[in-house]
Formats: structure tokens, C-alpha cells, sequence
């Protein structure tokens, strides 16, 4: 990268982040703000910078490790008209509000999304079925889940995944605890919203530590997730973040 714009770059981002750490809180930004994300509030308010995706990540700092879609790309078909893209962009407020209309005390619950929907029902508003069968309009995976432990709450990711594949849940849900995941077998048989680092050190002769995982296998909070071995964007079998052949992906976790 060109050092000029290097330089420019850290300081839009250390002035992005100064100016909202002054503000009063999410969202909520003072007059002089403005020129963080517009050309000209005024006169063309409309008119949004190209570096607006920086600009979230300033104080979105975590939002690579669980964001389950791209950023920054041109979309090879139609978007709704209350969906803006900036230069003919997806960016994060394609989806998303900067400015709730409604009550913030919802959107702020609601991820300030676009629609009063969430999960699968929210991205079906773009997208149909492709040929792995995501993203779904209806429940295809034979699987379940079974909540162990109503005080923990799962990653946003997992919750996605669990709203579309459950067999039984027709609804979505804001919160999930950890539990157990049913795959095409008789038991419930793997873990969600467990912290790993507990299970690896309490059972050491059987569990890799973190500390070597691959980085393909994200952890949320340290904790396991559906995005922990599964990708929607890989394409890998049941897309799996790496290929399980003499299931190598299994023993990045498991000993034996």
C-alpha cells in the first residue's frame, strides 16, 4: 500500500475512534461527527464515503471474528431500494441502520437491521436457495439442539445457524444457552457455547489446547460455536472450514 495513503488511513481511523469514545454512546453521534462517514451532510446527506466499513470497524473492533458476511463487495444481483449501497458497494450499512428511525432501545436489540426481522427470515430478503442449499426458506438438516445451560447465552453465528437447521424450531429466537448440537446420529453429541480451554484442560489426554488450533477454527469468546467447524463461504463438504479426510479437522480438537 502506498505509504501516503497508509498514513492517511491511521489518521481517519484514530479520529474516527477519539470522536465516538467523546460521544454519548452507540450510535449517537455530535454535529462535528458527520464528516466521519459523509461528503456533505448538508446538501447531499445521501452521500457516503467509501471508507464507511472503516469506519464501523473503528468501534466494531471484533466484528471479523463473527461477522457470517462480506463486506465491501458488488453484489451480482438486485437489492432492495431501502438497502443503499455505497459506489455500487455492500457495506455495512446496506444492512444495517447508523441512524435507528425507530426506537433505539429495540434497534439496538434488533442489531439496528433495515427490516423488523432477524436470521434466516432477514436474509432471505436478498438471497434464494443455492445449490448447497443456503441460504434456506425452510428447515433441511435432520439435526436438533438441546439447551444444557439457560445462563450462558451462544454466539450471534451459532444462533443463525441453529434458527435455520433445527428441525423443530419454525420461529426465530433472540438468545439460545449453551447446549448440545444433534448431527445424523442418535445422540446429542456436540457442544455449543462451551468454553473450550475448560473442556481441554479438564480433560487433557483427550483435547488439544487452543493454543494450537488452527486459525481456520474461530472460537467466540473462547467458546465453541457452529462457525468453530463450519463456513458458509467454504467449499469443503458439509462446508467445513478444512477438509475432514482420515478426519484430520476432528483431531485439530480431539486426540483420540
Amino acid at each position: 500500500m502506498n505509504r501516503k495513503w497508509l498514513i492517511i488511513i491511521l489518521l481517519f481511523t484514530s479520529a474516527a475512534a477519539l470522536v465516538y469514545a467523546l460521544s454519548g454512546g452507540p450510535h449517537e453521534f455530535a454535529e462535528g461527527e458527520c464528516a466521519i462517514c459523509h461528503y456533505d451532510v448538508l446538501n447531499k446527506p445521501d452521500s457516503i464515503k467509501p471508507a464507511v466499513t472503516l469506519a464501523c470497524n473503528i468501534c466494531h473492533s471484533k466484528v471479523r471474528e463473527k461477522k457470517s458476511h462480506p463486506t465491501d463487495i458488488n453484489p451480482t444481483f438486485s437489492i432492495p431500494a431501502d438497502m443503499p449501497l455505497v459506489d455500487g458497494r455492500l457495506t455495512c450499512i446496506t444492512c444495517h441502520y447508523v441512524h435507528p428511525k425507530e426506537n433505539m432501545d429495540f434497534m439496538d436489540s434488533n442489531y439496528f437491521l433495515r427490516r423488523l426481522t432477524k436470521g434466516m427470515y432477514f436474509c432471505i430478503i436478498c438471497h434464494e436457495v443455492d445449490k448447497d442449499k443456503h441460504i434456506v426458506t425452510g428447515n433441511i438438516h435432520p439435526g436438533t439442539y438441546r439447551v444444557r445451560d439457560y445462563n450462558t447465552r451462544i454466539d450471534s453465528m451459532s444462533l443463525t445457524c441453529i434458527e435455520c437447521h433445527d428441525s423443530y424450531m419454525d420461529s426465530p429466537v433472540s438468545f439460545l444457552g449453551a447446549g448440545t448440537w444433534k448431527h445424523n446420529r442418535n445422540e446429542y453429541n456436540h457442544p455449543i457455547g462451551l468454553e473450550y480451554d475448560s473442556v481441554s484442560a479438564g480433560d487433557s489426554r483427550n483435547y488439544q489446547p487452543s493454543s494450537t488450533l488452527s486459525e481456520d477454527m474461530k472460537l467466540f469468546d473462547g467458546k465453541i460455536g457452529c462457525g468453530t467447524c463450519h463456513n458458509i463461504y467454504s467449499t469443503e463438504e458439509n462446508m467445513l472450514v478444512m477438509d475432514n479426510i482420515r478426519s484430520r479437522l476432528c483431531f485439530e480438537c480431539h486426540i483420540k
